[in-house]
Order: structure tokens, then sequence, then C-alpha cells
């Protein structure tokens, strides 16, 4: 009894484990789909984390990438922060152990140049966004990439824009740092101009410790048409708006315009049409550039960087060069005419180690965003609406390599998916599909080549020449007449489709108080002809990241709503977002539709006012900007020669400023540390910068100097 009873426990063990094995088998199965490992040198929110976050996830939604042999990959991403190159060499020892097959990054050239024998150790290909003409130089292995314009480029693109499209003449250059970045850009700007036949004069620098206000005054002195600066960013700004406060009225061009360090330490209203090139703006208008732009927004929230563009580009490239056999470095050299973000990428017609050669030059617009000017690849100029040749998806433009046979011409499909018809027009119908890479041997063609034909499910198949690769001589097919063109049907009537549209948005408080709560009324419709389900309306606000969504639970065609965005600010300042609408594609809105959810709002933070009032002082006379006679903040002095001080009260002129357009940020004790203002520098309309005895801060306007007087606007902040 007790054997039978061993035997039947150990028979139902056995099914036990048999149904145990073949519960997880499908799982097992689904988690051993093989894995490319892409490393990524930047932080986990960083640009090119996040151009690497969407460019995988769009690749292994369609399916993944198709290797040499033909199996299909998915790619995954493995982050390791730098520190800003302080953790590189932790960073790269892990993304060894991870067994990555490409690395991209890091973002700054010094971490790529200091950090170069680290990189080399992982035996990768190494895609870098950094721009300096001499990376590439300094690697020895061939595995170093870069994934946008190098700085040469960028010089260029600008040399031809002012010299060809501007017609100017009197361009003068300033150097305010004499590091390898500044230098670089000079000279490779001023080798450009020279080129085209301008010779950029006066080439001033700003030596160490040197005086700004000197190089100021001799580039008034010089008056050019436009002065091209490069350094830092703050020495730019302060550069700029010293040129601005002294009446220069000419044109402006930095290289690092569009960082934030810049744009905020300038007065808003003194931004516009400041010049500067970029390898991508986020508001270039080709299709690949307004489909990265709505894919990127939809899934962060924030508007892209052009690191971002670069880093998108490069995972793309990176799943082009998977596709073919041998090295994978050899492979990325090898592409060409990849269709990306940024414009076409040819890297086997440039030198080793590029990628991309577009730049684009922009001029920052009215309410603070890039307008494109003027497109380039290298020194040749572009269009610059349509400019996207190739297929929408830069996966699909370079297929797996095809030899023609001694026998006959083959053609490989460039497409995600590509139509193949009755005859060779679209006017005939479709009779089947063939997939990216899929290949197929060209048995004739029309006349003039636009069309060839294959074996297809036994007839002939057409295909659009201009949408493949074709590998032969097509002089060597026959030449095979059409059959009748078929009887065209009546155009079926579109369907009608629900289109939702951001109509308006209004902030309130107007202007956004610090730290206080505030609302943005977002106006939005459905514009189309089909009620619409519920959606989300988001956004991401700088200067503080502030996201905030709210759900619409439906529109009826026609029909309009007001939802409320909220959030606090911790800084003030003018600024814009991308407000989204339909955040997670939950409307079916058409490919017209799709194209218009995007909304951009401006708006202005600052504090509250504690007092205003104006006052006209005599010599010996006090202004105490509290009112609360505690004690005085600044005195006219005796003589009508100077504003001082009082107590530990500080003084400082806010350059291309007014009343309206002063914040409370701006007021800081980096330009807001004077005893003393002379009367010389208090001409009408100038705007002072005070932190009164009591510590908060204000701001005076000199409205006049009648006599020895002086009649002053004031008003302080809450702090």
């Amino acid at each position: 009894m007790e054997k039978q009873r061993s035997r039947r426990t150990l028979t139902l063990c056995l099914l036990i484990g048999i149904m145990g094995l073949l519960l997880i088998a499908p799982l097992v199965q689904a988690q051993t789909q093989p894995v490319f490992r892409i490393g990524v040198l930047d932080d986990e929110r960083g640009p090119i984390s996040s151009g690497a976050r969407l460019a995988v996830r769009e690749i292994n939604a369609a399916g993944g990438v198709r290797g040499a042999d033909g199996t299909f990959f998915q790619l995954e991403i493995i982050i390791q922060p730098t520190d800003g190159g302080a953790n590189l060499a932790q960073a790269v020892n892990n993304l060894n152990q991870a067994s990555v097959v490409a690395v991209l990054g890091p973002k700054t050239n010094d971490e790529v140049l200091n950090g170069l024998s680290a990189l080399q150790s992982l035996n990768v290909p190494i895609l870098t966004p950094a721009t300096g003409d001499t990376l590439i130089t300094a690697d020895s292995t061939g595995r170093l990439f870069r994934t946008r314009a190098a700085e040469v480029f960028s010089g260029r693109a600008l040399a031809n824009y002012l010299v060809n499209e501007l017609g100017l003449r009197r361009i003068a250059t300033a150097q305010l740092e004499l590091d390898i970045a500044a230098t670089a850009g000079v000279i490779g700007f001023s080798t450009a101009a020279q080129a085209l036949g301008v010779l950029p004069q006066p080439s001033l620098q700003l030596a160490p410790g040197g005086q700004m206000i000197q190089l100021v005054n001799n580039m008034i002195q010089a008056n050019p048409e436009i002065v091209v600066t490069y350094g830092g960013p703050a020495l730019a700004a302060e550069f700029y708006n010293n040129l601005r406060s002294a009446g220069w009225t000419g044109l402006f061009a930095y290289n690092q315009a569009d960082s934030a360090a810049f744009y905020e330490a300038v007065p808003f209203e003194q931004l516009r049409d400041i010049i500067y090139a970029t390898n991508w703006p986020f508001t270039l208008p080709d299709t690949a550039s307004s489909n990265f732009m709505t894919s990127y927004v939809r899934a962060f929230g924030r508007v892209p960087s052009p690191v971002d563009a670069a880093s998108y580009d490069g995972v793309y490239l990176l799943a082009q060069a998977i596709q073919r056999p041998g090295v994978l470095s050899a492979n990325l050299r090898q592409l060409n005419d990849v269709s990306g973000v940024q414009g076409v990428l040819r890297p086997s017609q440039l030198s080793q180690g590029e990628t991309s050669n577009n730049v684009t030059v922009v001029k920052i617009g009215a309410f603070g965003a890039p307008e494109v000017a003027a497109r380039y690849a290298g020194s040749q100029k572009i269009e610059v609406v349509g400019v996207a040749t190739g297929p929408t998806s830069p996966l699909a433009t370079i297929p797996p390599t095809a030899t023609a046979t001694p026998d006959g011409v083959v053609l490989t499909i460039k497409s995600a998916r590509q139509n193949i018809r009755s005859g060779p027009s679209t006017n005939y119908d479709v009779i089947g599909q063939l997939n990216s890479g899929d290949q197929a041997r060209v048995i004739g063609a029309t006349i003039d080549f636009s069309w060839v034909v294959i074996e297809f499910r036994g007839q002939q198949g057409w295909l659009a020449t201009y949408l493949l690769d074709v590998f032969g001589d097509l002089n060597t097919v026959p030449i095979v007449t059409p059959p009748p063109t078929p009887t065209p049907s009546p155009t079926p009537t579109a369907q009608p489709q629900a289109d939702i549209v951001i109509d308006a948005a209004v902030a309130s408080p107007n202007p956004i108080i610090l730290n206080q709560p505030f609302s943005v009324a977002v106006t939005v419709r459905n514009a189309g002809g089909l009620s619409a389900g519920q959606f989300a309306i988001a956004a991401t606000f700088p200067p503080n990241d502030v996201y905030s969504a709210a759900v619409v639970p439906g529109l009826a065609a026609g029909q309009s709503t007001v939802v409320n965005l909220n959030g606090t600010f911790a800084n003030t300042g003018f600024y814009s977002v991308v407000i989204v609408a339909d955040l997670n594609n939950d409307v079916n809105e058409g490919s017209t539709g799709e194209n218009n959810n995007l909304f951009t709002f401006s708006y202005f933070i600052n504090k509250p006012l504690m007092r205003q009032g104006q006052q006209i002082l005599n010599p010996g006379d006090t202004i105490d900007l509290e009112g609360n006679a505690v004690q005085g903040d600044a005195n006219w002095r005796g003589d009508a020669s100077a504003l001082d001080a009082l107590f530990t009260a500080k003084l400082g002129v806010i350059p291309n400023v007014t009343l309206d357009t002063v914040h409370w940020d701006l007021i800081t004790s980096s330009i807001i540390n004077q005893a003393s203002i002379p009367r010389a520098s208090l001409n009408p309309g100038t705007i002072v910068g005070i932190i009164t005895a009591d510590g908060n801060r204000g701001v005076i306007r000199v409205d006049s100097l009648p006599g020895n007087q002086i009649a002053l606007t004031y008003l302080v902040y809450q702090n």
C-alpha cells in the first residue's frame, strides 16, 4: 500500500512539473528574443538619453532591427551618468560589463577629449554630439563618430548666409575667451568668410582680465554691420547688452544664442533677430522634423534640443549599420543618404567619423522662438521646405546590401511597406505589397524606366522606380507595354473626423506671480465633423519644468470648452511653452488633424509689488522705496553729481529693460553691487536696480534731470 501511495505521489509531481513547463514555455520564449544593447553616457533625463529612448521605442514598436542573417533584434539602452566627466571611467566600466554594441555620448568636447582613452577601451563605435573640430582627428581607432555637424560646418553656413544671402561686407568678430572652442570658432568662420571674398575686421579679443567696456567702445567705433561673437554665454550676454545699451543698432550673431545662460541674461525685447547656426531648430518645417517634434513632445512634455535630434538620428544610423554584414564601425562609415531629422545623413561622403554636415541658420523671432533663415548641407544651400527626400522613417532608407546577379537586375524595397500595382500608375489596382528590405528580380520596365515589372503571384507586378533601390543595368531588361488604363472609380466622399485644436490660452493672474499658484485657461475646440471622446491637454512649463494636465471628457463636432492648467513657479521672467492637445492620441483625427495639436503660449512671471510711485529729488534729498520711514535707500548728492546708496543698499544700472519688462530675478547682486551711480550714467529712461537697506529688490527709472533735480519713478517688490 505504501509503495502504491509513493508511485501515485511521484506521478502527480511529474504531471504538475510538465504542466508548469508548458505554462512557462511561452514566457521563456518571449524573454529570449535577441537584444542589441546601446550604451548612453548621459543623465537619465539628459538630451542624449531622451533622443535615444524615443528612437529605440519607435524601432522596437515596428518589430525591431533585422540583422544581416535575417534575425530580428530588439534594441535596449543602458544609461550611465558621467557627472560632467568626473565619473566617466566608472560609467565606461559599467557599459563594458553590459556588453553594449555601441555608445552614444558624451555630450561635450572636454568630456570626449579628456576621456578618450577610456572611451576607446570600449572597442565599440562611440557616437558623440560634441562639435569640436579637433575631436575626430584626436582619435586613432576609427571608432569615434559625430552625430551632428562639426563647428567648421556651422562657420561655413553662417558665412554663406551673411555674405551671399544678406550681402554683408562689414563683418567683425569678437572673441570673448581665449580657449580652444572660441578660437576654433573664430578661425573657422573667418576662413569661410574670406573664401567668399570678405575679410572680417576688426577681429577683436577680450584678454583675460581685460575691460569689457573697452572692447565695446572699440567695436562701436568700428561700427560693423554685424558682430559675430564666440565665447561663454555669460560674457556674450554682457557684451551684447553693453553694445545695445551704448546705442549700437547693428546685427548680432552668437553661436550659443540658444543656450539658457545667454537667453535668460538678455532682455526679452532685445533677443529678436539675433542670428545663430544650429544642427537642428525645433521650428524646422519639414515632415521628418515635424513628426519628431510631435512624437517627442507627446513623450516627454517638453521641446527637444539639437542634441536630442542628433541622438535620435544616431540610433537610427546604428539600426541601419546593424542590418549590414561585417564590423559595425565600418558599416557606419559606409552608410549614405539616410533620411534623418537633421537632414540627409551621408557618412560615406564625409570625412572619417562625420555623419552629418547639415546646418540651419536661424534668427530669434518676436516671441523668442528660432525662425529658419537658411539651410545648408556643407556649403550647399538646400530648400527649407520639403527637404526630407527619403521615407519618413530613417530606418527604411538603407536596405540590406543586394548584389545584381550576372543574368538579371535586383530591386530592394526602401519603404516600410510598398504597394505593387497591376500597371505603371496609381490609377491601377494594388495587387499586393512588399516590406522594407524585400528583394525581387526585375523582368521589365517602361520605356523611360520610371516603373519596373516583377513576377508577383503569377502575374506582372509594377513598382515606381524612385521608391526603390535598383542594382544592375535597367537597359538590359525588356520594355513592357502597360496594360489598358482602368476606368477610374468615383472618388469616395471623405469621412468626417474629429479635429482637436487649441484656440487660445490666458494666464491668471497676468503676470503670473512668483511662488503663488497660477492657472492657464486653455480654450480647446473640436474643429472636425465628428464627435470626440475623452482626451488630455498638457504642458511642461519652463523655467521650473512644471507639468500640468487636464482631461476633457469629450467634445461634439464644433463644440469648445475651457480647461485649466495649474502650477507654481520659482523663477521670474518671460517664457514660452508648447501646450499639447490630445496628449495620448486618444482621438482619431486623421493625418491632418494630428498635425495641429501644438499651441505655443508666452507668459510673464514676476513678484508682486509692495509699493510704487514718483518722486523729485533736490540736492541732498533721500528716497525711501518702502516708505516706512525706517531708513532711506538712496540720496541725490548735494552737488547733483550722483545717486548714492545709503546704509547697506546697493545700486546698479540694468541695461535694455523698461518698467514693463524688468522682473525680480534681474535684480541680483551680480549687477546690483555699486555704492553710487554718476549723473553721466543717469540719462532719462535709465533703469537703476536697487537692493534696499531693508533687503528688498526694486527699480528706479530716471524720468528727467531738470537743473539740479532728478525726477524718478520707482517700484519695489515684496520679498
